[in-house]
């Protein structure tokens, strides 16, 4: 059913979805299974954002790994020549030390993947040292800030 709504999501706004397969040393799909999975999307005037924010069941009040995907708003005749934004991934990594997040940006090749489907992906890692690293921690405060104030921030009721 969820997988389902995403998918409906994904088809309404004509954007592809969050991917699947994320940065290696990121807690696989299959590990973040039994975590708490906070999804969305929202327009601003220029951008549509969607964004997944996963929480560890053993640190219920951290957002463990942060994923978004940032596309230009493009008017209706355009939107099939949209290719889509870069996502990108911001993992704690260390939790409770002074270590930087972690930071990946998506890189889509230009051509179709072998199989003629869409183009694999690839993750570059992202400099805490760089202007690029600032603006993916803004924008991730920007979706925390959303999350907040429609009090879907914290611990699953029981």
């Amino acid at each position: 059913m969820a997988a389902g709504a995403v998918l409906a999501c994904a088809s309404a706004h004509g954007l592809r979805p969050l991917s699947d397969s994320l940065p290696a040393g990121i807690p696989t799909a299959a590990d973040r299974a039994g975590w708490q999975r906070i999804a969305g999307d929202y327009e601003t005037d220029s951008e549509h954002v969607r964004y997944a924010l996963f929480v560890d069941p053993a640190r219920p009040l951290l957002f463990r790994v942060t994923q978004y995907r940032v596309t230009p708003r493009v008017s209706a005749p355009r939107r099939a020549a949209a290719v889509g934004g870069v996502e990108t991934v911001i993992w704690n990594a260390a939790p409770g030390t002074r270590a930087p997040l972690r930071c990946f940006a998506e890189q889509r090749p230009a051509a179709p993947s072998g199989a003629g489907g869409p183009p694999l992906a690839t993750w570059r890692d992202v400099s805490p040292a760089t202007a690029e690293f600032v603006d993916s921690m803004r924008r991730a405060i920007e979706i925390y800030a959303r999350v907040h104030s429609e009090g879907r921030a914290g611990p699953r009721p029981h």
